[in-house]
């Protein structure tokens, strides 16, 4: 895998991608990017300096089996969401949805009120926990 397809790889997989690294040695260990731009602001460096093909080399023995292991599931339950969600830009259909929904009178209340319960998702819950966690907010 080159540098220039990292960020690609990620997509393909989905956000949010754990970051793991073979050693911690009790520093900071792992972290999650939940966006492209965490992506790319913590892994790049690393893989434009060493490459990708040193950072499987590198990992642990744990961290390969889990990648062996769980990238086929991941990828047959999440392919189907990223070919309707790609289906859906390249149709148009998801730019017409905002431009009507962003048309409404009423467009900000609503929108507020969708974000109110993405804010509350679980998963949201989580990442703002783990960022919390992370030495830099302590």
């Amino acid at each position: 895998m080159k540098y220039y397809s990292i960020g690609e790889f990620a997509n393909k997989i989905g956000y949010p991608v754990v970051v793991r690294p073979a050693y911690t040695l009790g520093g900071t260990g792992g972290g999650i990017a939940e966006t492209v731009e965490e992506l790319t602001q913590s892994l790049m460096p690393l893989f434009a300096e060493k490459g990708m093909d040193w950072m499987y080399a590198n990992c642990s023995t744990t961290a390969q089996r889990g990648a062996l292991d769980w990238m086929g599931p991941f990828h047959d339950a999440t392919k189907p969401v990223f070919a309707k969600l790609y289906s859906e830009v390249a149709c148009g259909n998801e730019a017409q949805r905002s431009i009507d929904t962003n048309s409404q009178p009423d467009y900000r209340e609503k929108l507020n009120e969708e974000l109110k319960a993405l804010r509350e998702s679980e998963m949201w819950q989580t990442a703002v926990t783990v960022r919390k966690l992370r030495p830099e907010n302590n």
